[in-house]
């Protein structure tokens, strides 16, 4: 291991653990399939084994380590077939918001629908005024789905949403996102946002298909221009 780790406090210690990791995973200071030993974790972050365990099992179940037995823990490499499951899932819990909607009546549902306009506007505003580089960092796309999957409150779903989204933050790190490509998901987040203002619920779920398959598409494209795993 050849960075340099800083010391963390001891206040909230394994969930400071669990974070610092996961930045330096994704902004990959740590390569793809390098190998993380704990003694070294523990010594450098200034703690001890058992919270570094802890991160690790944590980043195990989002997709960004995987442990072999007797071998030790590994930095995920995500490529291709990886995107593809990602996707799938996103796919599947998304669908169920639809559902979720479908049963709230005029009254509850429009309300429910002004967070996702507020960071559609706002991202929408700010695409055009700020370099795509600084544009992307802020994810918004990321709030903008995290603000859907909301809509189904559900802790467990929510949870598992978020932790599926840490390829987004490894592709926003290797550019892999053109400013064509926000352009569109913007365009396609409107068509989803004025569906459900309609209450077109197969709309919504035909625009949701639409948008997550045209994603896949380009993010793979631009995964396999860049070497195919990020």
């Amino acid at each position: 291991m050849s960075i340099e780790l800083p010391k963390i406090d001891t206040a909230n210690l394994w969930d400071k653990t669990y974070m610092v990791l996961k930045d330096l995973i994704i902004h990959r200071k740590f390569k793809p399939n390098e190998k993380l030993s704990i003694p070294d974790l523990a010594s450098q972050l200034g703690v001890s084994r058992t919270p570094i365990r802890d991160a690790l099992n944590r980043l195990e179940m989002e997709g960004l380590v995987k442990t072999i037995s007797k071998v030790g823990t590994f930095v995920t490499a995500i490529g291709d077939s990886e995107v593809l499951d990602i996707i799938d899932t996103r796919l599947m819990l998304e669908l169920w918001v639809v559902d979720k909607l479908s049963a709230c009546p005029d009254e509850e549902l429009t309300p429910k629908l002004q967070p996702l306009e507020d960071v559609l506007d706002k991202s929408s505003r700010l695409v055009e005024s700020l370099p795509i580089d600084e544009y992307l960092r802020s994810d918004y796309n990321l709030q903008f789905h995290m603000a859907f999957i909301h809509l189904g409150d559900n802790r467990r779903n929510i949870d598992i949403y978020f932790s599926l989204m840490s390829y987004h933050g490894l592709a926003i790190e290797k550019a892999l996102f053109t400013k064509e490509m926000v352009t569109s998901a913007l365009n396609q987040h409107y068509c989803i946002i004025n569906a459900l203002k309609c209450r077109d619920f197969d709309q919504v779920r035909a625009s949701i298909k639409l948008h997550l398959e045209d994603s896949r598409e380009r993010l793979i494209k631009r995964l396999k221009e860049n070497g195919g795993e990020l």
